[in-house]
């Protein structure tokens, strides 16, 4: 059935040799507050496809509401709940800043639950970040889920995610699940001569005027990790 939940897209800059320790503290604290949303994972980004040192977080709200919710229980009361300013306090020790996005599934994005029902692990994630013409979100998602998803999947790679930045017409995100890094470099390595790949790639241009792949690699408190397992 069709994903009617929000996300929250996070790329933190950590402070340092940080990482880890903000990892941990994310994925230890989450859950905790009133209006909290369930963590679909923390991961590191590969210092050596794009900017380091970074941590990307993805939380999955419950919609609209859900989110208004929670940007009334952080802001409405003039000053952070004493619960949220304790965890952003304790996060400044590993962190400096950062960028969000909002996003908006696809019909056929899996929501978090569905990626733990199905068992979808792996070692390794592509991240894509697109940016399209104006107003060619929608059908360039369309486009990736008819012609890519399928020989994607063949090639190894298991969709986490598809998304349109919510208010911004120029933007989507992909998020592809590989086993390891092996899975990994050998997506990269054979897209281009596969004869759908090779097609999709030609095909991509009608609506994509750049993109920019990284690498995550998921940490244990993310639902893909092979070591995940639900909190007790």
């Amino acid at each position: 059935m069709p994903n009617p939940r929000l996300y929250l897209h996070e790329t933190i800059t950590i402070v340092g040799t940080g990482s880890e320790a903000y990892k941990r503290h994310t994925g230890e604290g989450t859950g905790r507050g009133p209006y909290s949303a369930p963590l679909v994972g923390t991961f590191q980004q590969s210092g050596s496809t794009g900017a380091w040192p970074v941590v990307v977080n993805l939380w999955e709200m419950g919609g609209w509401a859900a989110w208004g919710e929670l940007l009334e229980y952080q802001y409405a009361g003039g000053d952070q709940p004493p619960d949220l300013k304790q965890w952003w306090t304790k996060a400044t020790e590993w962190r400096s800043g950062g960028f969000d996005r909002i996003l908006e599934p696809t019909d056929w994005s899996p929501a978090r639950a569905d990626l733990v029902a199905r068992g979808v692990r792996g070692r390794a994630v592509l991240q894509e970040i697109a940016t399209v013409h104006p107003g060619a979100a929608d059908a360039y998602l369309e486009a990736v889920g008819r012609r890519w998803l399928p020989a994607a999947a063949r090639l190894g790679a298991t969709l986490l995610g598809a998304y349109r930045t919510a208010m911004r017409d120029t933007e989507a995100v992909l998020l592809w699940v590989l086993p390891d890094f092996r899975a990994f470099t050998r997506l990269l390595a054979e897209r281009g001569g596969d004869p759908a790949g090779r097609a999709w790639l030609e095909a991509a241009r009608t609506w994509r005027t750049d993109f920019r792949e990284t690498l995550l690699v998921p940490s244990r408190w993310c639902v893909i990790h092979p070591d995940w397992r639900p909190p007790a």
